[in-house]
């Protein structure tokens, strides 16, 4: 176990979980105890599990898979939104929209609305209206602003979805289980790690804790390594040329020995043409007998 990753967990509070009367007794395996009322995580574990999902994100991510990362947390705005921004993926930072993952033929009419009223204000759409008209289009174009300024270029469900606390993003973490999305979570001890795909044991109210996991998803999505993408090129190109070294000579033989057997057959045919002809010519000879006889 790295005990330089160890201290660095430590130091930025990684360790700190809930009051002991606040907890889901699921998460038990987690906990290494308790001091003054308070649970402590065991970070042995929070190591295993945070490289387990990173590799996951990463290998997702690999295979062009679109990540969405869910962080209407006031601790965990900033630092998600930059991980998403800088892995190329979407988020929601503001507020979860119920119905953006079960209901998103609805979602997806709604957002073509905002971009819409966008179009609208940055143009010349608003002038013919009266004050009372535009300020209700600014005073939608704001609501919706905040819904869905991250997401306005999801043309479709995520293939992926990162909460980070399960329990405070319950509702997206209940529409990505109904659609059988991979769903990642940041748990607390009142979290529930049978929710998700996977969890991190981590603490969910410090600034600090979550910055830190936020840089280290961040840099190991960057540098993990891909191993499914390459798998079957290697493979295709060493079975190509074998197939063909194995086709072409059996072929060859085989229209070589083809050819003399098709010529000896009308040879057999010539021979039995020719007896056949000597057979009448035996069968004269009792008629030369009549003859003598009369």
């Amino acid at each position: 176990m790295d005990k330089k990753m160890l201290t660095e967990m430590f130091d930025n509070l990684l360790h700190i979980w809930n009051k002991t009367n606040y907890w889901n007794p699921q998460m038990k395996s987690y906990i290494h105890g308790s001091s003054n009322g308070v649970h402590i995580i065991d970070l042995t574990q929070t190591i295993t599990q945070l490289d387990s999902v990173v590799q996951s994100l990463a290998q997702y991510k690999a295979d062009g898979k679109k990540i969405l990362f869910v962080a209407t947390k006031l601790q965990a705005r900033d630092a998600f939104a930059k991980v998403a921004i800088d892995s190329g993926n979407f988020y929601v930072t503001e507020k979860w929209v119920p119905g953006l993952l079960t209901n998103f033929k609805t979602i997806k009419k709604r957002i073509s609305t905002y971009l819409q009223l966008l179009r609208d204000s940055q143009g010349t759409g608003f002038d013919m209206l009266t004050k009372k008209e535009r300020a209700g289009k600014m005073l939608e174009l704001e609501k919706l602003d905040k819904a869905f300024k991250w997401v306005k270029e999801m043309k479709k469900t995520p293939d992926v979805i990162f909460v980070v606390d399960g329990i405070f993003e319950g509702q997206a973490t209940k529409e990505a289980k109904s659609l059988g999305l991979p769903c990642f979570a940041i748990a607390n001890t009142n979290g529930n790690p049978y929710d998700v795909t996977g969890a991190i044991p981590a603490n969910t109210n410090s600034v600090k804790s979550l910055d830190y996991l936020a840089a280290a998803i961040s840099e190991g999505m960057k540098k993990a390594p891909v191993k499914k993408t390459q798998a079957p090129k290697k493979a295709i190109e060493k079975k190509a040329p074998t197939t063909v070294e194995a086709k072409t000579p059996s072929t060859v033989e085989e229209k070589k020995e083809v050819k003399p057997a098709a010529k000896k057959a009308p040879a057999a045919k010539t021979v039995a043409k020719k007896t056949e002809e000597k057979k009448p010519a035996a069968k004269k000879a009792p008629a030369a007998k009549k003859t003598e006889e009369k």
